[in-house]
């Protein structure tokens, strides 16, 4: 029998990007997802009668991300192109990379909203979730077999260990996916792949900057440039011959 998948509400459903800056700069991005018709319904049905508890649900998703920043840990998943968000705070394991393929059960449960007089709305709780497949940068980490390094100028910006960690998992999904010709003959030759960061504007739009490469006679030779835009959570290769930044998905 065809399961009904339903989904935790919107304002839950955040996919984060934070690079915190010394003194008072701080680039930090929620990309909100678009509510399906599925979501718009429930949000609204269940703000003052909530329904019993559902049994437990158990589907395949594409693993995308944590997020542990907020009041309830987060993990979000894809079937597609729809994004899903599970409540994650009886789940301690941090081990799923983005694109894992993975097998989660869960089930609705109650979670309170804060700064609304504790409101309760029915939620998606994980209550499991295990790996069935590996995803493009799990491959690429076991076929590579290097970290990647990285560098940027300190004196300009102080990124926080989570902006930084944040960014390691957001250029190597990139790397682990790229087309791009020297990328892949420096994975193959296992060439040790680094990055620059650095922040730039760009059409009066924000952006962090990662310049991808290696390093040759003390010479950083970048071949790639990946453009994260701190407003709307958008990353976007940088094609020099059109001086353009097309879209990365």
């Amino acid at each position: 029998m065809k399961q009904s998948i339903r989904l935790i509400p919107l304002f839950l459903i955040l996919v984060n990007f934070a690079m915190s800056a010394c003194g008072n700069k701080t680039a930090t991005v929620n990309k909100e997802i678009t509510p399906s018709e599925e979501q718009q319904n429930r949000s609204e049905n269940n703000s003052s009668n909530l329904p019993e508890q559902a049994q437990p649900m158990t589907a395949v998703f594409e693993f995308v991300s944590y997020n542990d920043n907020g009041d309830y840990m987060l993990l979000t998943a894809k079937k597609g192109k729809q994004l899903y968000g599970f409540i994650n705070d009886n789940n301690d394991d941090r081990s799923m990379l983005r694109g894992d393929i993975c097998e989660i059960q869960w089930k609705e449960d109650t979670i309170y909203i804060a700064g609304d007089g504790e409101r309760p709305e029915l939620a998606d709780w994980l209550i499991s979730i295990r790996k069935i497949k590996d995803g493009k940068s799990s491959t690429f980490r076991k076929e590579y077999g290097k970290e990647l390094r990285y560098h940027y100028d300190e004196k300009e910006t102080d990124y926080s260990e989570s902006g930084l960690n944040e960014s390691y998992l957001l250029v190597e999904y990139y790397i682990a996916s790229s087309t791009n010709k020297l990328i892949r003959s420096a994975i193959q030759n296992k060439e040790q792949l680094e990055y620059s960061i650095e922040e730039q504007t760009k059409n009066n739009r924000s952006y962090t900057v990662f310049g991808i490469g290696t390093t040759s006679e003390h010479h950083f030779n970048t071949v790639q440039w990946l453009y994260y835009d701190n407003e709307n959570a958008r990353v976007y290769e940088y094609d020099l011959a059109t001086d353009k930044l097309i879209e990365f998905k």
